[in-house]
């Protein structure tokens, strides 16, 4: 399978990891930021949004990230049943509500708070820092209940609230008022293979991407 992909993409990231934990490798097609990358052409066949990650398994295209951990589970884990995704309807249901949730308000309230600084050189508005605050409290409640974000074991959940965490931590935001996800975010990063190499290491990267567009 071939992935296109940016390692300093959050999205990117929570592929990667599930890769790790199913002992999968893709062809990795690195896209650059600049327009004229000429992959662009490539990855728009695939996925007419023509974003990050996208995944070519044959002549199947796939865009999304969390469509594409659903995607590997269930096509290329060797099991109905993954401990990751298991196939019990309850334990599947808040799986799904977890992923739905990074897609649709932590992921996206991060984003849409940090992007405008450093592509339109705007602050912030206090409105957006609530926003990412009010699902921050959410995912804490969460984990107030379980060990981890879908139940008391590891699943693709985390993988992908893992990544948006990431991005928040790598992007300077204070985790200090949310102690639970501290915690679940420690266990996360010794947990998951290969976090360090694929996601940790980054972030020196990300830093730096950041700044020049800043500049």
């Amino acid at each position: 399978m071939d992935l296109y992909y940016h390692p300093i993409s959050p999205p990117c990231w929570s592929v990667l990891l599930l890769s790790r934990e199913l002992d999968l490798s893709f062809n990795l097609k690195q896209i650059s930021f600049a327009p004229d990358c000429p992959l662009r052409e490539t990855i728009v066949k695939l996925n007419p949004q023509h974003q990050v990650p996208t995944l070519a398994d044959g002549e199947f295209g796939l865009g999304e990230s969390r469509a594409i951990l659903r995607y590997l589970l269930t096509a290329h884990s060797g099991t109905d049943d993954h401990p990751l995704y298991p196939k019990d309807p309850k334990a599947r249901a808040v799986i799904e509500s977890r992923l739905d949730f990074d897609l649709g308000m932590l992921y996206r309230r991060a984003y849409d708070y940090f992007s405008p600084q450093w592509n339109s050189k705007s602050v912030a508005t206090e409105k957006d820092l609530e926003k990412v605050c009010e699902a921050l409290g959410f995912l804490e409640e969460f984990l107030g209940r379980s060990r981890y974000a879908a139940g008391d074991r590891l699943t693709v959940a985390d993988l992908t609230l893992v990544a948006s965490v990431s991005f928040l931590d790598v992007c300077g935001f204070g985790l200090e008022k949310y102690p639970k996800i501290v915690a679940w975010y420690d266990v996360c990063k010794k947990e998951i293979k290969g976090y360090r190499e694929l996601v940790g290491d980054r972030f020196e990267d990300f830093r730096n991407a950041v700044l020049k567009m800043k500049q």
